[in-house]
C-alpha cells in the first residue's frame, strides 16, 4: 500500500466569504471540494493553486494557510493523504469548470455538509468548520 499525496482547498468567495465553492463532477455524479495530484518537484501550495485553476478556473490567494489533511484508504489499496488549504477567490466571475457537465457552485458555509457526497469529506468539513468560520468572520470584517 503506497502513500499518495494530493492537495486541495476550501475556497471562500471574494464577494461573500461565507460562500464555499463546491464542484459537481458529472463523470462521478458527486459533489466535492477541489483537489488533485501533486506533480513531482511541485510545492503543496503551488499544486493547490494549479489544481484549483484547472478544476474551477478561479484565481485564489491564501486565506488561512494549511489545514489538517484528509486521509483515507482508496478501494485500490493506496493510502491517500490530501493536504488541504484555506483559500479565497480573487475573482468569483472567473468560474470555469474543467470538464463539460461539471458545475462549480457557491454554497453557504453552513450548508456545505448537506451538499457534499462523501461522509469522510462531510466529517472533515465539520472538523475544520470552526477554523473556516473564523476566517469568514475575519474576511467579512475587512470588507465592512
Amino acid at each position: 500500500m503506497a502513500d499518495i499525496h494530493k492537495t486541495g482547498a476550501i475556497i471562500m468567495s471574494k464577494q461573500d466569504p461565507s460562500k464555499i465553492a463546491l464542484i459537481y463532477r458529472s463523470r462521478q455524479d458527486d459533489w466535492t471540494l477541489p483537489k488533485g495530484h501533486v506533480k513531482e518537484g511541485e510545492s503543496l501550495m503551488n499544486a493547490t493553486m494549479r489544481e484549483i485553476a484547472e478544476e474551477t478556473g478561479l484565481p485564489v490567494s491564501d486565506a488561512g494557510g494549511e489545514l489538517p489533511p484528509i486521509e483515507y484508504d482508496h478501494p485500490k489499496g493506496d493510502h491517500i493523504i490530501v493536504h488541504m488549504f484555506l483559500m479565497q477567490s480573487e475573482d468569483d466571475s472567473q468560474i470555469k469548470p474543467e470538464f463539460e457537465g461539471d458545475k462549480i457552485v457557491w454554497v453557504d458555509s453552513n450548508e456545505v455538509t448537506v451538499r457534499l457526497s462523501y461522509d469522510n469529506i462531510k466529517e472533515y468539513f465539520t472538523s475544520v468548520y470552526e477554523t473556516v468560520g473564523q476566517a469568514i468572520n475575519d474576511l467579512q470584517s475587512k470588507t465592512r
